[in-house]
């Protein structure tokens, strides 16, 4: 019973580090291909090499770093996982360096995008990793220069909207006085003109109440006329017909002589 199981201890051994030497032949020829610049060919390799050995902290990490310089959003996202997941195993296993490489290259996903905050931040535990790494005490510096930068130009922002809000609130203002004048400059000139009408109609009202006394006063006047005329045309009968009566008594008298 020792020996198949022997046996198949050894062709186990023997496949692993078949595997194994594939994955770092896979590596090598992804390592020459990103010299040269051809990104896309070198992650082909490292994914090849990862196909065989998922867990293989070598192609992880070079992976990572050539979906870097691709410069592509999704790729700089699925860099920044596979570091995560590195940084997280490396200081559980007290691989300092490690996890300085893993954290500076955290900082370079940062800096293309411009989170200069969390670019301070990658560096500088890097640099307490790995004290001596030049190139991350320089990428440190730069970032916080840029943070800097960064933070003054967003206050400077930030007091241009305030600024323009202010701007804008006093417009408003202006632009709200100016339409509560105009409404309340025709609201006068609606009164006024009502003001006119209600003159208007009393005066009408007064002009109707003075022409029908004037009427009246007048007819009163005409009718007093009238029986002025009346009265004096009778009293002119009244004189004739005396008159008459005294021209025929004048005639019976002269008859009678």
């Amino acid at each position: 019973m020792k020996k198949p199981i022997l046996l198949f201890a050894c062709l186990t051994l023997f496949a692993s580090a078949a595997a194994q030497r594939e994955v770092r032949s896979l590596d090598r020829s992804g390592n020459e291909k990103y010299a040269d610049k051809h990104y896309q060919d070198a992650e082909l390799d490292y994914r090849r090499a990862l196909a065989i050995n998922q867990n293989d902290s070598v192609a992880r990490f070079n992976l990572a770093t050539t979906l870097i310089r691709q410069q592509d959003q999704a790729k700089l996202a699925e860099a920044d996982s596979l570091l995560n997941g590195l940084i997280m195993e490396s200081e559980q296993q007290g691989q300092r360096l490690t996890s300085a490489r893993s954290l500076y290259q955290k900082g370079e996903i940062a800096m293309m995008t411009q989170q200069y905050d969390q670019a301070v931040t990658a560096f500088k535990e890097s640099l307490k990793r790995n004290p001596s790494d030049d190139d991350a005490r320089f990428n440190y510096l730069l970032a916080k220069k840029l943070l800097e930068k960064q933070q003054q130009e967003q206050q400077n922002q930030d007091q241009n909207k305030e600024q323009n809000k202010d701007q804008q609130q006093k417009q408003d203002q202006k632009q709200q006085n100016k339409e509560e004048q105009q409404q309340q400059n025709q609201q006068q000139q609606q009164d006024q003109q009502q003001k006119q009408q209600e003159q208007q109609q009393q005066n009408q009202q007064q002009m109707s109440e003075d022409q029908r006394q004037s009427i009246l006063e007048q007819n009163e006047r005409d009718e007093k006329e009238t029986q002025s005329r009346v009265m004096r045309r009778q009293l002119d009968k009244d004189k004739d017909k005396k008159r008459e009566m005294e021209i025929r008594r004048m005639n019976g008298t002269l008859k009678d002589w």
